[in-house]
């Protein structure tokens, strides 16, 4: 037991170096940086450059990344958030989450998806502290570096000026002034020492899993819970998580367990992140940001029957144009881009409309996807079936959502979907008996009565009129007096209650709704595709999901329609560079327009409004008159005034 429970420690350091990190950012700024995974893995990356490609010696590479690259680093993101201090949670989120694919997607363009080995920074050899016991320089290191790392802040919060200042920083935001305070020097310098506490643990996890870029941000993203533990305040609870939380992965790993005990201890820490949101639940409050800027959140005011005008005009349009201009693989590409519309759609209602930050979406589809393949999937007359018994799974697993979405809002109800999607794909997806394992489910052609949907064209028409029902359905949604409720939820929760709204009735009757209507659209990219594969499903699809929809406008039903058209750029006779950038520029342009409701689009259309008003006004102003015109007023006037 004791070698196991040295390794534990190990890996429990790692952990806590990144817990750390992360409840520092969020206890001094009010940022919880989502994109720690991405820092953490880029780091990695430099460092393996520096040392490995480059051949610098590792006591030149470590410096140069803990001291010049990973503070640059944290300045550049300190400088970013700055600029959204002013912003909505929501919007914090989104540009956090943007950032994580921003990262993840340079990482793989700059150095590749292969796995990369990357050796440890401590001396090799082992040593016995104990009979028939034996520590590696690697396991040994990693722990007492974290000891002294974790030791070195303590001193820092508690020993310095900077200690004081981020004390009073945390104590009283608005107070901490009058003592000499500056909360943005002591937001910076949080930030910096989390990228370079960051820096350390992607070092470190990666010198025992390998240079992975599927995998990295996932074991990062196991020190989530043990900050959560902290209740993301507290630094030493989440220390101390950290290091149990290594501690049960090395000691369950012991057994060497195999099927759904393997899968279970995968999960754990995603487990244990969920069940503490919940079991925390109205006790996590939100840190407001210590940062400074101006500015906020834009108010919009949507033309709700112009915007319905001009969708009929688009349906009318593709019924009359896509089945007879195209070849059958567009037609069905262009079907299977309006079933992730349908999905998409769901994100709207949530995220844009009732301000619910949802990274689970692409579950529930899934859910309803291998339904429908279990059902009909060697009878296609029984789709109508699979439809419904999908919905009436995907409404009660919602419910597992929505129920702790009753106590949690913004950041932690965020952190739930997402750890709910990570546990589904670690225990539901990952089962070959639920899902055919890497092979996927095959379908044969799906019918409703005497129609069948076996041809592109079929399937083109079926997820037309399913995408045109469910715009319609949000658009009375929106335009009535739940669409002012689902309002007064995103803005003001407590004036929905003061005003007689049912805060929990309507909370629950959106994510089982979104949920029946994402499970709707997993049907539907199932009949599209044929085959059904997990990796469709996974966090990572529902997280590029959200993203493409805050491109599109996370309040605009068109947003939805723009954001499964993403998926038709494969269509396009683009080079394959432009289709290896396209991650990064919809990752960028999440950044950049997160405080846009309405998208690119609209922000597109705005500037491009304000280019041709200045161009008008400035061609309708009148011409100076010629300089031989006035030149003999002007002499006049002088030998006047001489006179």
């Amino acid at each position: 037991m004791l070698p196991f429970i040295i390794l534990g420690l190990s890996a429990g350091a790692a952990y806590a170096l990144a817990s750390i990190g992360i409840v520092l950012t969020y206890k001094t700024t009010g940022i919880f940086n989502f994109a720690y995974a991405g820092v953490a893995m880029f780091c990695a990356y430099v460092f393996w450059q520096l040392r490995d490609r480059w051949h610098l010696t590792q006591w030149l590479a470590l410096p140069l990344l803990l001291l010049v690259v990973a503070p640059l680093l944290g300045v550049i993101l300190e400088s970013l958030f700055r600029l959204l201090a002013a912003t909505t949670v929501e919007v914090q989120i989104v540009v956090s989450l943007g950032l994580l694919a921003f990262f993840t997607t340079f990482v793989t363009i700059i150095w590749g998806g292969n796995p990369r080995l990357l050796t440890s920074i401590f001396p090799s050899g082992k040593f016995s502290p104990a009979h028939d016991v034996y520590v590696t320089g690697d396991q040994a290191g990693t722990f007492l570096l974290a000891l002294a790392m974790a030791g070195g802040l303590y001193v820092v919060l508690n020993r310095t000026r900077l200690g004081t200042a981020t004390r009073a920083v945390v104590d009283n935001r608005d107070l901490a002034g009058l003592v000499g305070a500056n909360a943005n020097a002591v937001g910076q310098s949080a930030w910096i020492i989390s990228t370079i506490f960051a820096a350390m643990a992607g070092v470190m996890l990666s010198t025992e899993e390998g240079l992975v870029t599927y995998v990295l941000p996932a074991l990062v993203f196991f020190s989530f819970a043990p900050a959560v533990l902290g209740r993301l305040v507290n630094l030493p609870l989440a220390f101390v998580g950290a290091i149990g939380l290594g501690l049960l992965d090395s000691i369950l790993a012991k057994y060497n367990s195999s099927g759904t005990l393997a899968k279970i201890e995968t999960s754990i820490p995603y487990l244990a992140l969920f069940l503490l949101l919940v079991a925390y639940g109205r006790r996590l409050t939100e840190v407001r940001s210590s940062l400074r800027a101006t500015g906020g959140s834009r108010v919009v005011v949507h033309t709700g029957w112009r915007n319905l005008g001009w969708g009929v005009a688009a349906i009318i349009i593709a019924v009359a144009v896509v089945p007879h201009a195209f070849g059958a693989s567009t037609i069905q590409a262009f079907a299977q881009a309006m079933a992730y519309a349908v999905v998409a759609l769901t994100l709207v209602v949530l995220t844009g409309w009732t301000g619910q930050i949802s990274i689970a979406q692409m579950s529930f589809a899934g859910i309803g996807a291998f339904v429908a393949a279990h059902i009909a999937g060697t009878n296609g007359g029984l789709f109508p079936l699979a439809v419904l018994v999908g919905i009436a799974v995907a409404v009660p697993v919602s419910l597992v959502i929505g129920i702790p979405s009753l106590r949690l809002s913004g950041l932690f109800l965020a952190l739930a979907t997402m750890a709910f999607a990570l546990l589904m794909d670690k225990l539901v997806f990952a089962s070959n008996s639920i899902t055919g394992g890497l092979t996927g489910l095959n379908l044969t052609a799906a019918k409703i009565g005497p129609l069948s949907f076996a041809s592109p064209t079929a399937q083109f028409y079926l997820c037309l009129i399913a995408l045109s029902l469910a715009g319609l359905g949000a658009f009375w949604l929106r335009q009535g007096p739940i669409g002012r409720r689902l309002q007064m939820v995103r803005d003001s929760p407590n004036a929905t209650v003061t005003l007689g709204a049912s805060l929990t009735a309507t909370k629950l009757a959106v994510f089982a709704a979104c949920s029946a209507v994402a499970a709707i659209g997993g049907a539907l990219l199932a009949v599209t595709q044929a085959t059904v594969v997990p990796s469709n499903f996974s966090f990572d699809t529902s997280l590029e999901l959200l993203l493409v929809v805050v491109v599109g406008g996370r309040s605009l039903i068109s947003g939805a329609v723009i954001a499964g058209g993403f998926d038709l750029v494969q269509l396009l006779p683009l080079p394959a560079a432009v289709d290896k950038y396209l991650p990064l520029g919809i990752a960028f342009s999440v950044v950049a327009i997160a405080r846009e409701p309405d998208g690119l689009g609209r922000v597109m259309v705005r500037q491009l409004s304000y280019a041709l008003d200045v161009l008008y006004r400035r061609a309708r102003r009148p011409a100076s008159p010629p300089l031989r015109r006035t030149a003999p007023r002007l002499v006049r006037q002088k030998a006047a005034n001489r006179a």
